[in-house]
């Protein structure tokens, strides 16, 4: 099943995105820019939700967005006019995998993933980690241990999937239990 109004920007980020969603094939952009760029243009009259690292450099478009819910890991931001959504990764997913990790007491050699940060994070922007089974298990493994931020994501992600137009700025701030 696919459901191309989730944009996700990176290759980590759609493995991620996917499982949460149980298999749900979502609509892979490389770069903010062109999540942003997709979201306008595509979904300009109808609902979509991208998945954005914070990066240093932050996209036009979130200045047309107001913010939902902050946590130290994750942002939501909903437009001022449309039926969209972002959700910020802070400061990058391969961070908030790792944080994620320490909080369930996983290790990342468990999952057959380079626990140096630098071939980890060389290895996550590979475009081979979109359907890679050892992060597919990592993050299965993190919502089964109940990761908070994870847990939040898939909260927000579930919700919005299944609300789409009708989704409540007060309920999606209602899942942020974290702090």
């Amino acid at each position: 099943m696919k459901d191309f109004s989730f944009i996700p920007e990176c290759y980590i980020d759609t493995n991620l995105i996917e499982t949460i969603l149980s298999g749900i094939e979502v609509n892979h952009q490389k770069g903010c820019g062109t999540v942003a760029a997709r979201m306008k243009e595509n979904f300009k009259d109808s609902f979509a939700v991208g998945i954005l690292d914070k990066d240093k450099q932050q996209v036009d478009y979130l200045n047309e967005f107001a913010e939902v819910s902050k946590t130290e890991h994750l942002i939501l931001h909903k437009h001022f006019e449309r039926h969209h959504f972002i959700i910020q990764i802070v400061p990058a997913i391969e961070r908030f995998i790792l944080t994620a990790m320490n909080d369930a007491g996983l290790n990342l050699a468990d999952y057959d993933i380079p626990d140096d940060f630098e071939k980890f994070k060389k290895q996550a922007k590979s475009v081979n980690r979109k359907t890679d089974p050892n992060f597919k298990r990592l993050f299965k493994k993190l919502i089964q241990k109940e990761s908070a931020q994870v847990i939040l994501l898939k909260n927000w992600l579930i919700y919005l999937r299944e609300k789409k137009y009708e989704s409540k700025i007060e309920e999606l701030a209602a899942f942020n239990t974290i702090d």
